[in-house]
């Protein structure tokens, strides 16, 4: 299992001396970023670039009456297009702001909005040969789309290769969502966020990571799984949790 860190542009050396195998950039952050300049610090410290968070900014609604389907088309366009240039296999798609809908707005006109959206990443996500996970996350941070079974709805509907979930054990910890929800999930995982109870450190607290790890086993999962949890000294930490973690998955 390969095992990686969410991290910025300016923590690639951290990250890539810490022994991860890859880095989780943001999407908004690349986007303003010089690709080329990027490459090349990746290049230097020998570190992949795999997968990409926070794939939407908060002021490009996807739901909600102020949906603007031209500019969410190019954004979609120049994000995986840049993703691909630095080597991107995975885009998760959270992106809470961006997808809950107004209050008084209906729910099911979102869920539409949300499959249209999908609809216009697929054609993209095609051409650059990107998958997209889209991640459940908990009710403060989402009202719609909370748990991998609901996230594997969306995924179904669009039925594309390119499209899939992502399981984040700090949200379905928040949800109840058991695990054994994996089983159902089966090949449409295709990327896998860790944090300790609490959104801590991995093996800072008691999460039961041989649980998780075991039921990825089983379901043979391909994927790779990113770190994402606050960090009281990264440099520090992160070598200790990246040990810990391959030896819960020996």
């Amino acid at each position: 299992m390969k095992f990686g860190c969410c991290g910025s542009i300016e923590e690639i050396d951290i990250i890539s001396s810490s022994g991860a195998d890859f880095i989780e950039f943001a999407v908004t952050s690349i986007i303003q970023a010089n690709i080329s300049e990027v490459k090349e610090k990746l290049d230097r410290a020998n570190l992949k670039a795999y997968s990409f968070n926070v794939f939407l900014p908060g002021d490009l609604p996807i739901t909600g009456p102020n949906v603007d389907i031209r500019r969410i088309e190019n954004y979609v366009n120049e994000a995986l297009k840049k993703v691909s240039t630095l080597g991107g296999k995975i885009i998760v798609f959270g992106s809470g702001r961006s997808r809950s809908f107004p209050e008084g707005f209906s729910k099911e006109t979102a869920s539409i909005q949300i499959i249209e959206f999908l609809k216009i990443v697929d054609r993209y996500a095609k051409e650059y040969d990107i998958k997209i996970a889209i991640e459940p996350l908990n009710k403060k941070e989402s009202n719609i789309i909370n748990t991998t079974l609901e996230g594997l709805e969306f995924a179904y509907k669009i039925n594309s290769p390119n499209i899939g979930v992502l399981i984040d054990n700090y949200h379905a910890d928040l949800e109840n969502e058991p695990l054994s929800n994996i089983y159902k999930i089966g090949e449409k995982l295709y990327h896998v966020h860790v944090s300790d109870r609490g959104r801590v450190a991995p093996g800072k607290n008691d999460y039961d990571f041989k649980a998780l790890f075991n039921i990825l086993k089983e379901v043979n999962y391909k994927g790779y799984i990113s770190i994402e949890c606050r960090w009281e000294d990264k440099k520090a930490e992160l070598p200790k949790v990246l040990e810990y973690l391959r030896k819960e998955w020996k």
